[in-house]
């Protein structure tokens, strides 16, 4: 079967491996329809540093996201509801479900994580507990969205948001487009949208942000702190990657209000933030990632969600390069490679 590789700095190739077979009555074997590019996959991209720092849990680098449908399965797995022919989406990483953080509720952190195939193959064996069934109103495409899915949900739940509280987001990502709606499902007022693409911008407003700032172009502390009458956000998501963008927003933050950021932001980078100025608040600083136990919530909430325009872009799996230089431009919310069909 097919299957892409980083090859190189900044170069992909197909080549043919041996197509996976499930060996376990857990096994689900999966033809996979599209996969997503995870900007987090861009140290990899790069052949840089930076993909140090992830260690093994994003190893091989490249392929993690993904919709496709079941072919073959094991008993278990059918006992737990899943059957031949079923659209399926999921977590590339297995929990191994019984070292201490398994045991605690804190899967997301086991000490015996395990990235499973690249979803950049043509089928792929994945275990059972990884998936979720697509729900009918959701098409392959926009699925390829669970795990940026999880990963907001988790800064929604990390970030305390109240019901009323105002929000600031950094970066028309996708999960920061995906913050967006959650927030306003929460309840939130003021919610601002800083983003340098007009395009997204657009988007954004078309999504529900109240406010949307060009950094380029316009003062964000100004605008930011005009929007809440000088008191600051409660709640700011930095969903961006940009490092720089975190001494701005802890200036934006309301007193007792909480800085939730998403970004590896790179191995050996100073945090540039004023810790006096979080003591002087008693602001939270708080960092957000992988979801524990999130699959059955993302599969409830992804028919809530408007999620077809934040897929920008769907190549080919020939022109895959292409596509990971799409997603390093940072001007597209997200690409997706088509595999089967």
């Amino acid at each position: 079967m097919k299957s892409i590789i980083i090859t190189g700095r900044r170069e992909t190739e197909i080549i043919e491996i041996k197509e996976p077979e499930i060996n376990g009555p857990n096994d689900v074997k999966i033809k996979v329809a599209f996969a997503g590019i995870c900007p987090d996959e861009m140290p990899y991209f790069r052949q840089d540093d930076d993909m140090l720092g992830w260690g093994p849990i994003l190893f091989p680098g490249n392929g993690h996201e993904m919709a496709g449908t079941i072919v073959e399965l094991g008993e278990s797995a059918q006992e737990s509801g899943f059957k031949e022919g079923m659209r399926v989406s999921g977590y590339a990483w297995n929990q191994c479900g019984h070292c201490f953080y398994c045991r605690t509720g804190r899967e997301s952190h086991c000490l015996n994580l395990k990235p499973t195939q690249s979803t950049m193959s043509e089928y792929i064996v994945w275990h059972s507990r990884q998936l979720i069934r697509i729900p009918d109103s959701v098409s392959m495409e926009e699925a390829c969205l669970t795990d940026p899915i999880g990963h907001s949900l988790r800064g929604i739940e990390r970030s305390g948001l109240h019901l009323g509280d105002s929000v600031l987001i950094i970066g028309g990502t996708v999960p920061g487009l995906i913050l967006l709606q959650l927030a306003k499902m929460c309840g939130a007022r003021q919610i601002t949208i800083i983003e340098p693409v007009e395009a997204n911008r657009k988007l954004a407003m078309q999504l529900g942000a109240e406010i949307c700032i060009d950094p380029d172009q316009e003062n964000i502390s100004s605008m930011a702190l005009n929007t809440t009458n000088l008191l600051g956000y409660d709640v700011i998501y930095e969903a961006s990657g940009n490092l720089e963008m975190l001494s701005i927003a802890a200036a934006l933050l309301a007193r007792q209000g909480t800085l939730a950021y998403s970004s590896f932001y790179g191995l050996n980078r100073r945090f540039p933030i004023n810790t006096s100025e979080l003591f002087i608040k008693e602001a939270k600083l708080v960092p957000f990632h992988m979801a524990p136990y999130m699959l059955p919530r993302i599969q409830n909430v992804m028919d809530k969600l408007i999620l077809e325009p934040l897929i920008s872009h769907v190549y080919s799996m020939e022109e895959a390069t292409y596509a990971y230089k799409a997603t390093e431009s940072g001007q597209y919310p997200h690409i997706l490679i088509r595999i089967n069909g």
